[in-house]
């Protein structure tokens, strides 16, 4: 092979090797890029993670913020006037808005005392397990309740199943862990305090319907054979809350109690008992015993949107005492 044949050779595989070189660089750079592009979208989705991590934290402190004022709000209520609630007064006013660094707040606190509770049904005796009483002024208004409302009072009988210990059936209509043992999937009755008013779900008879009927006048207090009615703070719109405690109570009549209570409600409870509208209706000893003028639960529901993100806090107060306000529970979760 002369020299041209070498030179030849020589020239071809050196340019085949830059040719595979180029390629290679090529290669390369594209590998390079693939990576910092993926590096850039790892990095920008950290960086909202953490932008939107920043914003529900800041909304949680809002919030958390809001239940810290509506504690003073409330104390200071119960300083100034320690024997009345009434809508008049700054803890009722809603509808609360207040715009913070990057969003807004909005919060209401509301009477607990303005709807029948559940467990006021059965209370617990010395030996710790929880009875009813059927014939006591809270059965037997949650049983007006639910006629007024068009629903079968016989409700009131599974509910009694649910929350009492024992395994009898408590009147007709009434349910125990055999019924529910028999669905599937099986479950037994709780035998407890009902904790969520949604837990009615669970119990025989109360279907989508009736818990729309039912929920807005009932509430689940964390306290057996609590019942207690504010006639100050009772929604106009409910005179049925009204109405279930005495039996020749019509609708009407409850209506009209409610429409004639002005907007700072009743200085003392005589003033509502000699209402025009209630003349010549037998008062029982029980159903005054219901009613009051203060309240000693309340529930605040706040609201924070902080940039993305977003938070909702629901709080249960109890006032201990006439100068302190506790929280029974807190429950953290997101706009709807």
């Amino acid at each position: 092979m002369n020299n041209t044949s070498n030179y030849i050779l020589t020239k071809y595989f050196s340019n085949k090797q830059k040719g595979v070189a180029l390629v290679i660089v090529l290669l390369v750079v594209a590998l390079v890029s693939v990576i910092a592009t993926d590096l850039t979208g790892q990095l920008q989705r950290e960086t909202r993670r953490s932008a939107n991590l920043f914003d529900h934290q800041q909304a949680r402190y809002y919030v958390l913020g809001a239940e810290k004022f509506a504690i003073a709000i409330l104390q200071n209520n119960i300083k100034e006037s320690p024997d009345r609630d009434d809508l008049n007064q700054a803890w009722a006013t809603q509808g609360l808005y207040f715009p913070v660094e990057g969003g807004d707040l909005t919060g209401a606190i509301t009477d607990k005392n303005r709807c029948f509770n559940l467990n006021s049904l059965i209370s617990k005796s010395d030996d710790n397990s929880y009875k009813s009483n059927l014939d006591g002024i809270a059965f037997q208004a949650y049983k007006r309740l639910l006629v007024l409302l068009d629903l079968p009072d016989s409700l009131a009988a599974t509910l009694i199943d649910w929350l009492d210990t024992d395994e009898q059936i408590s009147s007709y209509g009434g349910a125990e862990d055999l019924e529910y043992e028999l669905l599937s999937p099986a479950y037994r009755a709780a035998n407890n305090l009902i904790v969520d008013v949604s837990e009615l779900r669970l119990v025989q008879g109360y279907n989508n319907e009736v818990l729309t009927k039912l929920r807005p006048y009932v509430c689940a207090l964390p306290e057996d054979g609590y019942f207690k009615l504010n006639v100050n703070t009772l929604d106009k719109d409910k005179p049925e809350l009204l109405a279930m405690l005495i039996d020749k109570m019509s609708i009407s009549i409850a209506e009209t109690v409610l429409a004639e209570r002005v907007q700072s409600g009743y200085d003392d409870l005589s003033s509502f008992w000699q209402l025009d509208a209630l003349a010549g209706i037998e008062i029982d000893s029980s159903v005054k015993s219901v009613i009051q003028l203060d309240s000693d639960y309340y529930m605040l529901h706040a609201r924070a949107q902080i940039g993305r993100g977003h938070k909702e806090l629901r709080t249960l107060f109890k006032q201990v005492n006439k100068e302190k306000v506790q929280i029974i529970w807190r429950r953290f979760g997101t706009i709807q």
